[in-house]
């Protein structure tokens, strides 16, 4: 019965050690994760996401979110976040618009310009989609061609033009040559914009889309890349935004520019504001619960070893035998130690002999109320059997 009892004690605290162990390794394994597929989203982790340029802001502790998450009472959903409602701060704050493909408001184009004038900074990256309704709200002279610029100095195909004409900037800082995928073109102003990146010579503006140069289409070089000055703040102006993808990212100097494009919209400002409200999401932006890669391979090893030890120990006896074993050698171990450092400083102790009349003298000392006569009666017999043993000791073995 005790030893019944003592399994199931086993078992018991092995049920809570594995259930404990279980819990929190699945909460480290897994987080919640705001995911989407749709073009240019800071949320996609794809290949034709952002969710690049938004780590980067964030690990430079500057991301600010643009979303809200609203509770229906069965579900929980993500609800994006309209200009209107971003904490757009001039001297604090900066927006990057990256790929939108809905169409700006009057009164978002007058709260941008605002927000640029007062001497906030906006990255507005964009080709073929609705850029210029907002620059047009803003009071912006930039504007976007809406046309492919397609460049003889290509990669593979004049769709992936290769820009190597950079001007001196903080934008091109370790910047060389530029590998653009399927690029517009920027019409700048003289007086109020700084072209930072052109197209080649040989390139060219396909105005019917047939991915040929014809005769009466207009002939670079084109920007590409530009800043215009609003006000006490600016406009970063980007053709091509899917420089900014995750995919593009490894491609010559790409990697470069989005790092500085982060350092940029960062420096000196505590919020970064990325708009994802100007999109048409056919996949909707969802919630789930991701595995990481938070725990490492020596921490499962671990929990499988913890895990098979605590069945030994229910099922055998083997663990309490080994624990005991181990522990009398480390106890061992010890002395042995402890004995080669210390040694021993005492001398052997020697035998006390008393006389007879010692041993009266001090048991009468210690118990004064024992017969005297009685006392010397065992010691003279004590001493007279001691005598008998010692001379028949002396005698020896009988001759058979």
């Amino acid at each position: 019965m005790v030893r019944l009892r003592g399994k199931l004690a086993k078992g018991y605290v092995s049920i809570i050690v594995i259930g404990v162990v279980a819990v929190l390794l699945l909460v480290s394994m897994l987080a919640p994760v705001v995911s989407s597929s749709e073009d240019f989203a800071i949320y996609n982790t794809s290949w034709n996401g952002t969710s690049g340029l938004a780590i980067s802001t964030f690990e430079l502790g500057k991301f600010s979110p643009s979303f809200e998450l609203s509770n229906t009472g069965t579900s929980m959903e993500v609800v994006q976040m309209g200009l209107d409602e971003l904490d757009l701060e001039p001297g604090d704050s900066a927006l990057a618009i990256i790929g939108p493909s809905t169409a700006f408001t009057a009164s978002e184009g007058e709260l941008v310009g605002e927000f640029v004038r007062n001497g906030g900074v906006l990255l507005l990256a964009d080709d073929f989609g609705t850029g210029n309704t907002l620059l047009e709200g803003m009071g912006a002279k930039s504007r976007l061609s809406g046309n492919l610029a397609m460049d003889l100095a290509f990669n593979k195909k004049p769709e992936f033009s290769v820009c190597f004409d950079l001007r001196s900037d903080p934008l091109t800082k370790n910047v060389s040559a530029l590998l653009l995928n399927y690029p517009s073109s920027i019409n700048v102003d003289a007086e109020t914009t700084k072209p930072i990146a052109y197209t080649s010579v040989a390139s060219w503006l396909d105005l019917n889309n047939d991915m040929l140069q014809e005769f009466g289409e207009p002939r670079g070089p084109f920007v590409v890349m530009a800043r215009e000055s609003l006000g006490a703040g600016s406009i970063v102006l980007l053709s091509d935004p899917s420089l900014l993808i995750n995919g593009m990212r490894e491609y010559l100097n790409n990697s470069a520019l989005s790092d500085n494009i982060v350092n940029e919209m960062c420096t000196g400002r505590t919020s970064v504001f990325f708009d994802e409200s100007h999109r048409d999401y056919f996949d909707p932006i969802t919630i789930m619960m991701e595995f990481t890669n938070s725990v490492s391979t020596n921490a499962k090893a671990g929990v499988v070893l913890l895990t098979f030890i605590l069945v030994l120990w229910i099922t055998t006896d083997y663990v309490d035998r080994t624990v005991s074993l181990a522990a009398r050698r480390v106890i061992a171990a010890y002395a042995w130690i402890m004995k080669r450092i210390f040694g021993s400083s005492r001398e052997p102790t020697k035998a006390l002999t008393l006389s007879a009349k010692e041993i009266e003298t001090q048991l009468s000392e210690k118990h004064p109320d024992w017969r005297l006569g009685l006392v010397r009666y065992m010691l003279k017999e004590n001493e007279r059997h001691s005598k008998a043993v010692k001379e028949k000791l002396a005698e020896g073995p009988r001759q058979g």
